[in-house]
């Protein structure tokens, strides 16, 4: 069932990020030149409170933390972020197959 459930999550996160990227696309063609959101763009124009809260909270706890690390990873692009997370949680929703059953040596 967690498997289901983690497969599922997957499968939405990668059709998120291939609608973030044909957004992006369709942006890009528009304006004549390569336009692409950042997650920090992204989350800010969703949910600009919840943002800067978040944004405030782990400032507060280390300021290592957010800037030199959470500031990098905010630069991705949403679609790379988004379907990456997606397939990485596809992949590692595979059943792993037994390899030390003695009748496939």
């Amino acid at each position: 069932m967690l498997r289901l459930l983690t497969r599922l999550i997957g499968f939405l996160l990668l059709a998120v990020g291939f609608m973030a990227l044909i957004v992006d696309g369709t942006r890009s063609i528009a304006g004549g030149g390569l336009m692409v959101t950042t997650l920090r763009r992204g989350a800010a124009d969703a949910a600009p409170a919840f943002y800067q809260s978040i944004q405030s909270a782990v400032a507060a706890k280390s300021a290592f933390l957010w800037d030199p690390v959470l500031t990098t990873l905010m630069l991705l692009p949403v679609s790379v972020a988004l379907g990456g997370l997606g397939a990485l949680m596809i992949i590692f929703s595979h059943k792993q197959e037994a390899t030390n059953r003695y009748w496939r040596r």
